[in-house]
């Protein structure tokens, strides 16, 4: 009974994830607590190398981890990993797991150099000894292109290039296997294809601030001396981003099972990317386009839909507007401030390598690095029309703050301060709609800077 009762309790706290953050001190030794006496529990009634102690000693890591104890969670991750391949072999999927949390251990600890070492050792796992290709092998793979992103931000600068191609490398390896499972046409490729929309744009935004990153993406391959044009490798980006947007629209609209709604939100996500790479004017068709469709639709609830800008780009792909408005889709909420014009969006830098894009995922580490919160006004012009508008020579831009106003920050210096305004106008926003036409909008944004200038 009291090994049930203590195995009940760490599974109950394995399931809580994140919820740790909100518990007392007192509760947190409580749970490591558990998981310590449960391991002892197992080795006492079990062999050392017996299959029951891995999950156990994979919980205790875990916890080791979130309290900064680094050492003494790869020492038990080592020994989990060693008793899985002494009683299910050397090369098996179930050890997978383990070689993960290595990963996110190292990632934690800061050590890229051992985590690369893993990171490899691990997509030579996925190429080399998978047997099964299915839905695990998918969401796999995108972990491990989620944590070569990672590297991308916090590894040494000179491997930004590397973290960045085989993060690229890998999202198309597993979109290459959800089509071989479940065909090009099929909704749950959908996430995935979205994962490589943002993945190019990242590039796009590294090759525009230049510098040796944006040269070695512009590279044909590493170290050739074989280098695009920056404009050539933009079309590339932006026509890859145009075909997988196709892709998500020919999912919708296949025979038999059409869905006007997604494929028009894929149109209006289409108009997105377009105002990400300053083709505005094919932009306002798209826009215009997406809105009449959806005011067909979804007549009552359109309006309030684009009633508000967005930062660019969205998180994630959304088929229809009740997915885009539910509570947990609003990354931006609208909350007015002094009239109901103004509104509050937010803004998370990734770090200090990119501070003009957003955080492309959520992750624990984030938590514990030191911000500064700003909060800032700013206006967005409209387009009464489009021809005109068109036609008209240095036109002012639908998709960028104007005139960005400090209203509070908690940033110490003035340099700080300016910096983080200036910031600001290098975000570009999905405008306010009217009929589906860019309107004037006051906005404010909370923006979340990292203290590292």
């Amino acid at each position: 009974m009291k090994k049930q009762w203590i195995l009940a309790g760490i599974l109950s706290f394995w399931q809580s994830g994140l919820a740790l953050a909100q518990n007392s001190l007192s509760q947190l030794e409580e749970q490591l607590f558990l998981a310590e006496t449960l391991v002892e529990e197992l080795e006492d009634s079990h062999d050392q190398m017996n299959l029951t102690l891995a999950e156990p000693l994979a919980q205790l890591a875990e916890q080791y981890t979130y309290r900064g104890r680094y050492a003494e969670a790869h020492r038990v991750l080592d020994r989990a990993t060693q008793i899985v391949r002494v009683n299910e072999g050397l090369y098996t999927r179930s050890q997978l797991p383990y070689v993960r949390q290595k990963i996110e251990n190292f990632a934690a600890a800061r050590d890229w150099e051992s985590a690369r070492q893993q990171l490899q050792h691990i997509f030579w796992l996925y190429r080399k000894k998978s047997k099964v290709a299915d839905q695990q092998l998918i969401e796999d793979l995108l972990h491990l292109s989620k944590m070569h992103l990672r590297g991308v931000n916090e590894d040494l600068l000179s491997t930004q290039s590397y973290h960045f191609r085989v993060a690229m490398s890998v999202n198309w390896m597993a979109l290459a296997v959800g089509e071989f499972l479940y065909g090009r046409e099929d909704e749950r490729l959908v996430p995935t294809i979205y994962n490589l929309l943002h993945q190019h744009h990242l590039q796009k935004v590294a090759v525009d601030r230049g510098g040796t990153l944006g040269y070695q993406l512009r590279q044909v391959f590493p170290g050739s001396d074989w280098v695009r044009e920056r404009n050539e490798i933009r079309n590339y980006f932006y026509f890859t981003g145009r075909r997988l947007l196709n892709q998500i629209a020919g999912i919708y609209g296949k025979a038999g099972e059409r869905n006007d709604e997604a494929i028009a939100m894929t149109r209006l996500y289409t108009a997105d990317w377009q105002v990400l790479f300053g083709r505005d004017a094919d932009a306002l068709e798209s826009y215009q386009q997406a809105y009449n469709a959806l005011k067909i639709i979804q007549p009552e609830k359109v309006d309030d839909f684009f009633a508000q800008p967005k930062v660019l780009p969205i998180p994630q792909f959304h088929a229809s507007i009740e997915s885009a408005l539910t509570p947990d889709a609003q990354k931006e909420p609208a909350v007015a401030i002094e009239t109901p014009s103004s509104r509050t969006l937010s803004f998370t830098e990734w770090g200090s390598a990119f501070p003009y894009v957003r955080q492309p995922f959520q992750d624990p580490v984030y938590a514990g690095i030191d911000t500064n919160r700003a909060l800032i006004s700013f206006n967005l012009a409209g387009v009464a029309d489009v021809p005109m508008w068109v036609n008209t020579r240095n036109a002012q831009k639908f998709s960028v703050a104007v005139d960005p106003q400090l209203l509070d920050s908690e940033a110490d210096s003035s340099a700080e301060q300016d910096l983080i305004t200036q910031r600001v106008a290098w975000l570009t926003f999905r405008p306010k709609l009217v009929n589906g036409l860019p309107q004037d909008a006051a906005a404010t944004l909370e923006y979340w800077a990292l203290q590292e200038f």
